[in-house]
C-alpha cells in the first residue's frame, strides 16, 4: 500500500470530490431514452386495442381479456429489452463514476504536490461489482414497476367504462412518474458511487480521516447533515460519522449529496 505523508508541519487539505453532473446526465439520459421507447410502443399498441373494444366497454361488456393478452405481449417483450440493456447501462455509468472520481481525487492529489497512479485492486473491483448489481436490479424494477402502472391504469379504465382519452392520461401520469423515478436513480447512485470509489481509493492510499462537507444543494436539507458540514465534523473513513444514532458515510442516504475533505496525516486542521 502506498501511503501519503505530507512532510511539511503544515500539512495539506485535499479538497473534496464531488459526484460529475455529466456522469449523472448520460445515466438519466440513458435510462429515459429506453422509458421513452417503451412509452411510445406501449401507448401506441394499446391505443388501438382499448379503440377496437371502447364499444363493448361502454356497453359493460368484457373486453379486458384482449387487452390483458396485449399487455401481457408488450410486457413479455419489454421485460427482456430492459434485462438484456440493464447490465451494460450499470456498467457503463459505474466505470464512468469510477474514471471521474479517480481522475479528479489523481489531480487534486498533484495539485498540492502528491503524485499516484491508481491501478486496478480487488477491493475497488468489488466494489464496483456491488455497485453494477445495484444498478441493474434499479432499472429493472424501474420497468416492472412502469408496466405495472400501465396494467392497472387499463384495468381501471375498462371496470369504470373510461374512454381512451382518459386512459391516455392515466398512462401520461405513470410516465410521469417513471420518469422522475429514473432521474433519482441517476442523482443517488451517481452520489453513491463516487462516494464508494473515492473512499475506496483513499484507504488503499493509507487515508484514515474526513471532514464531512455539506453539499448546500436541495430544497429540504437533512438537519444533521447540515449540522455535520458546520462543524466541520471528523470522521474515520472505514467507519462514517456517528449521525442521527447511526454511524454513515457521505452519499450514503438517499439523495444525499455530501462530500468530505480527506486529511493528510500532518494536516493539522484549525
Amino acid at each position: 500500500m502506498v501511503q501519503l505523508r505530507c512532510q511539511s508541519a503544515q500539512g495539506k487539505r485535499i479538497a473534496p470530490v464531488r459526484a460529475s453532473a455529466g456522469v449523472e446526465a448520460q445515466y438519466y439520459q440513458a435510462m429515459h431514452t429506453m422509458l421513452r421507447r417503451m412509452h411510445k410502443e406501449v401507448l401506441n399498441d394499446l391505443a388501438k386495442a382499448y379503440k377496437a373494444a371502447e364499444p363493448q366497454i361502454a356497453q359493460d361488456a368484457s373486453p379486458l381479456a384482449r387487452l390483458v393478452k396485449v399487455m401481457d405481449q408488450l410486457t413479455a417483450k419489454w421485460r427482456k429489452q430492459f434485462d438484456d440493456a440493464a447490465d451494460e447501462m450499470a456498467k457503463r455509468f459505474v466505470k464512468s463514476a469510477q474514471t471521474y472520481t479517480q481522475s479528479s481525487f489523481q489531480s487534486e492529489l498533484k495539485r498540492n504536490g502528491f503524485t499516484v497512479q491508481f491501478k486496478p485492486t480487488r477491493y475497488v473491483q468489488d466494489m464496483t461489482s456491488r455497485s453494477i448489481a445495484e444498478n441493474v436490479n434499479l432499472i429493472k424494477g424501474m420497468s416492472d414497476d412502469h408496466l405495472k402502472g400501465i396494467e392497472t391504469a387499463v384495468n381501471m379504465s375498462v371496470m369504470r367504462g373510461r374512454d381512451l382519452s382518459s386512459l391516455s392520461e392515466a398512462l401520461q401520469k405513470q410516465y410521469g412518474i417513471s420518469r422522475r423515478r429514473a432521474a433519482f436513480i441517476a442523482r443517488d447512485q451517481n452520489n453513491k458511487a463516487t462516494s464508494v470509489i473515492n473512499r475506496a481509493r483513499q484507504t488503499e492510499l493509507g487515508l484514515k480521516e474526513g471532514i464531512w462537507v455539506h453539499s448546500s444543494g436541495g430544497k429540504h436539507p437533512r438537519p444533521d447533515h447540515v449540522k455535520a458540514g458546520k462543524d466541520r465534523l471528523r470522521f474515520n473513513l472505514t467507519k462514517g460519522a456517528y449521525i442521527g444514532g447511526r454511524w454513515i458515510h457521505p452519499g450514503e442516504d438517499p439523495n444525499c449529496r455530501c462530500t468530505w475533505s480527506v486529511i493528510i496525516p500532518g494536516f493539522d486542521d484549525d
